[in-house]
């Protein structure tokens, strides 16, 4: 008993550490990772769409989609009036399946449906795997930046404030030039 015990305890504590470990924070360097879009296109954060650039990344809960699309809105003006360069930055989804109770088929057609009017890239995680490797809050929205080198220069959680958003977009304008 005392032996089953201890390995539970061990095991915990394991566990807790590696997860703790993991957290994506400013300063530090995203692991990578392989996941497939809705058409069954695989990405990772070297894949030739991203090299070279700095990347916004919106790790989107479905029942949570429009928690930041005034995000999106915001970049997608900056870069309009060529605030952000397109050939030095790139911003994609990555849309966590596991944290909704929608059927995957129903949000893996709205997704497709999303990329083929808009040209978005989304990336659908079906297991947590970039919550896990990355530290990221399950049911929520996360937005992370990362600079050329995969190094977290920028991460939210939840709703991002308007003066949150000014300095995140400034953190692109600054990473995508160095």
């Amino acid at each position: 008993m005392k032996k089953t015990v201890f390995v539970v305890l061990l095991s915990l504590v394991w566990t807790v550490s590696i997860a703790v470990a993991a957290a994506l924070t400013v300063g530090s360097k995203a692991p990578d990772f392989k996941l497939k879009d809705s058409i069954g296109k695989e990405y990772s954060l070297d894949h030739p769409q991203f090299k070279g650039k700095v990347l916004y990344i919106a790790y989107v809960d479905p029942d949570e989609k429009d928690t930041n699309n005034h995000v999106e809105d915001a970049l997608k003006k900056e870069r309009d009036s060529g605030g952000l360069d397109k050939t030095r930055y790139e911003g994609f989804g990555i849309v966590n399946l596991k944290a909704s109770v929608m059927p995957n088929f129903l949000i893996k057609s709205a997704i497709k449906s999303k990329q083929e009017k808009t040209g978005a890239t989304i990336i659908l995680d079906y297991d947590y795997t970039i919550l896990n490797q990355w530290g990221l809050k399950n049911d929520s929205s996360e937005v992370v930046v990362l600079d050329k080198e995969r190094i977290c220069r920028y991460v939210y959680h939840g709703k991002l404030p308007q003066e949150e958003l000014v300095k995140m977009i400034q953190i692109i304008k600054e990473y995508q030039v160095k």
